[in-house]
């Protein structure tokens, strides 16, 4: 147990340093940019106006677009009505930065408009070919640079009829803009609760530009398969056991995060799908937020039922479903108006939670380190996210960052405690295996011996019960059977006692009752033979013969006599498959068989008129010997034929009976035959005759 618990404590302290390792080079790549890429260098716009004419393009690769620019509210301006003067009186704006509550003549910009953005970046003039990187705008853009209209995403427009929301990823190429470059931008909200250019564009060189997009873009889409391969794991860990609850709701929070992912910052599923509808996309990010935060809370509850209560869970889940339902319910841009709200509450479960987890890691809950340290960074990166000014501190994409870090941490105690188990599992059954040395060995010593006990016991008690009923048929038949013909043999003695009977029939009396006692004798034996064969007494003398000795054994041997009884009789035999050339085999004593045979044919002969055929053929098919007695005698009913196998079947149609037989000839057969492991049947239509066959199994 010992060797156990350090190598739970090594798991444990392992994972913490490389979720800690794996965060910070997450972070140190995410958050890193080039010295350019702070301005500190190039400096901020200022009125409207960029110098970046002793910008070193060789030290730093690209610059932010940010400071005051020019900022027409309420106009659509194009370059040549710049230029013309048909300009109304401007103001500045901050970029990055929403217009939302921007002083514009005299007044506040709202969330829903139409705006015009103008800077003018003065260039060393070296020819240089620029690549601008448009970032993400609400919700349409149209932009110019020195008069030439590069790029247009949706439908810039006055109304919200006019308007159509878009977002695709832009990077526009500017071929030697000469000393100043004039970059006009229009832009129009009217779907989104926030509008402007909330990031900056960025200038730089095409080959920096697009290094550093293509590195984003394989971190995002790295830490997004990571998230959905999580939910994907713990989701079937939980259909593999559905006892653990906290496995479902965490699977749930990793899928909806992997799915929102793509949707936020650098916008991946934008390049997997460019032609995506904004509303769509907007609805999938809003719908996988509302649901993700309930999931969570509702796996920190399962972890620390006594810390987390669940009032707090049922309000999340309360507000996030509501939200969830009005996203399909409200118009835009109504609906996008609750992010904000919920975003809010978000933060105020958050701390929340934290405080749980801290009172949880106080009393000493398992894995209460790793959640608090998880809910920490999430939270600490919303609030830069959220928070900082981005002009002076780019958070980049620090808020999945941390997510994916928090996800990773929180994922931990669930790999802890499945360790633990398992460890506990395998504690168990090597001690058990340890306990129970040798009485695996034991018991199936005693269950193999009492198996052969019962066997044994099985054998005798068939044994047993074959010879309680073979007695019981004996004593039946003995005071049936035996009761007719000894009452004859009375009547005839009492008359030759009394007198009755004259000199001359004397003879006939004393032949009548020797003939009586003869069929007893002959009745008496069968009986016998019968009930040794019921109880299985009967000694066979079983040897491997083949069908061929057997055919010559009985070919001739009944020919002679039924011949002399005035009776024609043929042997044929079949072989109903190629075989390989060697002759089949089977297993019989040859002295019963043909006892069954003599019973068969004799039976026969009875039932057969003068002048009649009697065949008996051989057929070997792929397993088995079968072989028919045919007689064109007299037939059995349809009646009769399930019981003439039956000792005594007392009919004056039955074959059995007739012509003064024991009536026990077929059901000795029977006997012989089910002991040799095959079986016997009758086939037969009145008046046309009688087939009676046996079949014996061939040797393997």
């Amino acid at each position: 147990m010992v060797s156990i618990s350090r190598n739970i404590f090594y798991y444990k302290w392992f994972r913490v340093f490389i979720s800690i390792l794996l965060f910070a080079l997450l972070t140190s790549v995410s958050g890193y940019r080039p010295m350019a890429a702070s301005n500190e260098y190039a400096g901020q716009a200022n009125r409207g106006e960029l110098s970046l004419s002793g910008y070193d393009w060789a030290r730093g690769p690209y610059v932010r677009l940010e400071g005051e620019w020019e900022f027409y509210w309420g106009a659509l301006l194009t370059p040549d009505q710049l230029h013309a003067g048909e300009r109304p009186e401007s103001s500045y704006i901050r970029v990055p930065g929403a217009w939302n509550g921007a002083a514009v003549n005299g007044g506040k910009a709202s969330g829903s408009g139409y705006a015009t953005y103008r800077l003018m970046v003065a260039l060393d003039g070296q020819p240089r070919t620029y690549a601008l990187k448009m970032p993400y705008v609400e919700t349409a853009y149209t932009v110019w640079v020195n008069g030439e209209l590069l790029g247009q995403v949706g439908q810039v427009g006055k109304d919200a009829n006019g308007s159509q929301p878009k977002f695709s990823p832009r990077t526009l190429l500017i071929g030697s803009p000469g000393p100043t470059l004039e970059l006009v931008v229009q832009v129009s909200n009217f779907h989104c609760f926030s509008g402007g250019m909330q990031d900056s564009p960025i200038l730089g060189l095409p080959e920096r530009i697009d290094a550093e997009l293509q590195t984003n873009l394989s971190i995002e889409t790295i830490m997004v398969g990571g998230l959905l391969a999580m939910g994907i794991h713990y989701m079937v860990l939980y259909l593999l056991r559905r006892k653990e609850r906290e496995s479902f709701y965490f699977g749930l929070f990793c899928l909806l995060v992997g799915i929102r992912a793509p949707f936020l910052e650098a916008g991946v599923i934008y390049y997997w799908m460019p032609n995506l509808d904004w509303l769509v996309g907007k609805k999938i990010e809003s719908v996988c937020f509302f649901l993700s935060i309930p999931a969570i809370v509702m796996f920190v509850h399962l972890l620390y039922p006594q810390e987390v209560k669940r009032a707090a869970v049922r309000l999340m889940f309360g507000l996030g479903m509501t939200c969830t339902v009005l996203v399909f319910v409200l118009p835009v841009p109504w609906m996008t108006y609750m992010v904000p709200y919920f975003e809010l509450a978000t933060m105020v479960s958050g701390v929340y939670i934290v405080f749980c987890l801290a009172v949880a890691l106080y009393r000493g809950r398992e894995g209460a380190t790793f959640v608090i340290l998880g809910t920490a960074a999430y939270i600490a990166a919303v609030s830069v996210k959220k928070w900082f000014d981005p002009q002076y501190f780019h958070t980049g994409e620090v808020a999945f960052i941390g997510l994916f870090a928090g996800a990773m941490l929180a994922s931990f105690v669930l790999s802890v405690r499945s360790t633990k188990a398992i460890a506990s599992v395998e504690s168990l059954s090597r001690q058990m295996r340890e306990m129970n040395v040798g009485l695996e060995q034991k018991i199936r010593d005693r269950t193999a011996e009492l198996e052969r006990i019962n066997r044994s016991l099985g054998q005798v008690n068939e044994d047993l019960a074959r010879m309680e009923t073979s007695r019981r048929h004996l004593l039946s038949n003995i005071s049936h059977d035996l009761g007719t013909p000894m009452t004859l043999i009375q009547g005839y003695v009492e008359a030759l006692m009394d007198g009755v009977v004259q000199q001359e029939q004397q003879q006939k009396y004393l032949k009548l009752i020797h003939n009586r006692i003869t069929g007893l004798n002959r009745l008496i034996q069968d009986l016998f033979q019968l009930s040794k064969l019921e109880a299985r007494q009967m000694e066979f003398d079983i040897h491997t013969v083949s069908t061929d000795e057997l055919f010559r054994f009985f070919d001739e041997r009944y020919e002679l006599e039924l011949a002399g009884g005035g009776l024609r009789f043929e042997t044929a035999s079949y072989i109903l498959h190629p075989g390989d050339g060697r002759p089949a085999l089977v297993k019989v004593d040859t002295n019963r068989i043909d006892q069954v045979l003599t019973n068969i044919i004799y039976n026969a002969v009875k039932h057969t008129p003068q002048g009649g055929l009697i065949q008996l053929h051989f057929i070997v098919d792929e397993h088995s010997l079968v072989v028919q007695v045919q007689d064109n005698g007299t037939g059995i009913a349809p009646e009769d034929l399930p019981y003439i196998f039956d000792r005594f079947y007392k009919k004056d149609k039955s074959r059995n009976t007739s012509g003064g037989g024991s009536g026990l000839g077929l059901a000795i057969a029977k006997e012989i035959v089910d002991f040799h492991g095959g079986r016997i049947w009758a086939q037969s239509r009145l008046g046309q005759g009688a087939c009676i066959a046996f079949m014996l199994p061939l040797v393997k």
